[in-house]
């Protein structure tokens, strides 16, 4: 039986952190040993059927858009080891207080229907955005560097430097594109009025969009 110290390193913690890191260093050539305390691996990144029958959660979260849209695992081939994705048919809801609620669906066409007059300013934002989101990607989830595409990542860091609620209240005049956006940015844990909150936003909203570009 193999010890800690026949490893080259050993990482506590079997979440998507961890087992990332287990994978780059693996790949590397390097033996890895990871430790969980949690009777199944994966962290807060698995589904379960944890309330009426029929219905599957995301643990932890409410949506898992980084974690599918990350450069680093889709890198690698889950489907050989019988692993995928689950993508709801809309993403999120953001309930209001009318009783109604407002949808992030599949595509920034279906999503900005449901906005009432902000329809043309929400896919003005949004559509070159979600079509240059690869090169965005690139520029944002991974160390600094020099960038690769400045033009676009010009075009999303003037909005993304942003308080969320100065890009809402600037470019929707409606409750249902407003909240919609500010719902989406409150994950990033920062107050709506500080900047760069505009930034979770725009990431995780462009996200639910870029699968089916």
């Amino acid at each position: 039986m193999k010890t800690r110290t026949d490893y080259d390193a050993v990482l506590v913690g079997a979440g998507p952190n961890g087992l990332a890191a287990a994978i780059a260093l693996a790949r590397a050539g390097y033996s890895v040993c990871v430790f969980e305390s949690a009777a199944a691996v994966g962290g807060g990144m698995r589904t379960q059927p944890l309330t009426l029958p029929g219905f599957e959660h995301d643990v932890c979260s409410a949506v898992h858009p980084l974690g599918a849209g990350s450069p680093f695992f889709r890198s690698l081939p889950l489907a050989d080891y019988g692993l995928e994705w689950i993508h709801p048919l809309a993403p999120l809801a953001h309930p209001l207080d009318d009783g109604s609620a407002v949808l992030l669906e599949r595509s920034v066409e279906t999503t900005a229907a449901g906005l009432g007059p902000d329809a043309a300013a929400y896919r003005r934002l949004m559509e070159p955005l979600v079509r240059d989101w690869d090169a965005i990607a690139h520029e944002i989830l991974g160390p600094l560097r020099p960038p690769r595409h400045p033009l676009a990542l010009a075009r999303f860091g003037l909005h993304a430097i942003r308080s969320a609620a100065g890009l809402a209240m600037g470019m929707f005049a409606g409750e249902r594109a407003r909240a919609l956006f500010a719902g989406i940015a409150a994950h990033g844990m920062l107050p709506l009025e500080q900047p760069p909150s505009a930034a979770f936003g725009l990431v995780l909203a462009i996200i639910g969009f870029a699968k089916n570009k």
